[in-house]
């Protein structure tokens, strides 16, 4: 019997009026994935062993990437990403406002402080716009999001950075195989990149992350910090810890990996059908694309805008609760974060980012939304909007 979805992803604990329930998220898995798990407890080969080396080669060649390291999360490959391109105490790392907590405070765990930019309005990736303001001499990284699945304005991105002289780490957690203007995968445009692979993503291992570079000199520095800084057996030459990836974890992502292709091909498809029924709607704004696979629809988060701000969404948010469809804002700007409160000293650089906050909502998206789900969805969000209107 299948585990029920945990109320993290499912939003309410209710039902809609047609006696059904949609969480936000649900995790592709079969028994595919149960028997790589119970053939690794039957070799007794637990931690960093062939099923990892096969993850690491076979993810490698789908995005396109020389090299690829696996860690136990996505948060992990950051610090172990930051840390092979040597930023450490005193240094400055840009970030977008908008983003997962792990990618600032990657930053401060190395001892670097984060450096908030603000965000663009069409992918909520950073805006190149307001890069400039934040570089300066100490400035080690720049860490553009590929936010919700959708590729970040990189060209602009890394133009700047080469002009600088500093180096791009992608944070390509959620955006497995979406493509920058139909291009090269995300994660390999910059210098290094990371993925995520947490229940929610498009594919998961559980926990688990994968660092991705064509440098060999970087990767072989990923290596070493991941695992203690040794070189060798029991060779320590420099600065590292136990960052490495379980082997269930790896026999897990194999088969993952398998059903990535069509994973993100019916997000896109659900993703399309979303769009095609609420860009008619007032008042609400659905995801830009540039081209079709520019975004793998980790997330579908679309704007209700209104005169009335985040009143506005909050109300349809609710609507969508008592109905059982499951929903959640994604994230909270950082500068408002208590640990991040001192790096803003005007929060009016961030314009974009508190907008997108107030209007922001996501609605359930994974590979198994049958459609009478997607329908369900559609019709309840539509009378949720059509419900601002009322009297």
């Amino acid at each position: 019997m299948r585990p029920p979805p945990t109320p993290s992803l499912v939003g309410p604990d209710v039902e809609g009026a047609r006696g059904m329930r949609v969480p936000l998220a649900r995790p592709w898995m079969g028994p595919e994935e149960a028997e790589a798990a119970r053939e690794v407890v039957a070799s007794r080969w637990l931690i960093q062993g062939a099923a990892v080396a096969e993850f690491e080669a076979r993810f490698a060649a789908l995005i396109g990437a020389e090299h690829a390291i696996a860690v136990n999360s996505g948060s992990s490959a950051l610090l172990v990403a930051m840390g092979a391109l040597g930023v450490g105490a005193g240094d400055e790392v840009v970030c977008p406002d908008m983003t997962f907590v792990s990618t600032a405070s990657a930053a401060l765990f190395l001892g670097a402080r984060p450096v908030l930019a603000d965000i663009e309005m069409r992918t909520y990736g950073l805006d190149p716009s307001d890069l400039e303001r934040c570089i300066g001499p100490r400035t080690r990284a720049i860490v553009p999001v590929h936010y919700a699945g959708h590729s970040a304005e990189m060209g602009p991105i890394l133009e700047i950075a080469e002009r600088h002289g500093i180096p791009v780490l992608e944070d390509a957690a959620e955006s497995h195989l979406a493509r920058y203007q139909g291009g090269r995968c995300t994660g390999t445009l910059g210098r290094i990149g990371i993925f995520s692979f947490t229940p929610s993503k498009p594919m998961t291992t559980g926990e688990g992350g994968m660092i991705v570079t064509d440098d060999a000199a970087l990767a072989e520095r990923c290596r070493r910090f991941r695992n203690f800084g040794d070189t060798g057996k029991f060779e320590w030459t420099e600065l590292g810890f136990n960052f490495r990836m379980p082997e269930m974890m790896g026999a897990i992502g194999l088969v993952q990996l398998e059903r990535l292709p069509e994973a993100v091909r019916r997000r896109r498809q659900i993703a399309g059908r979303y769009s095609h029924a609420f860009h008619v709607l007032p008042d609400v704004v659905v995801p830009h694309e540039r081209q079709a696979e520019d975004a793998n629809y980790q997330l579908y988060t679309l704007r209700v805008e209104g005169a009335s701000g985040s009143r506005h969404r909050d109300t349809v948010r609710a609507s969508l609760s008592e109905r059982g469809v499951g929903n959640r804002l994604y994230y909270p700007p950082l500068h408002g974060q208590g640990v991040f409160a001192h790096l803003a000293e005007d929060a009016g650089h961030f314009p974009n980012a508190t907008r997108f906050a107030e209007t922001a909502l996501s609605l359930p998206i994974f590979p198994e939304l049958t459609e009478d789900e997607q329908s369900f969805v559609i019709d309840a969000f539509i009378d949720s909007i059509r419900g601002l209107k009322s009297p």
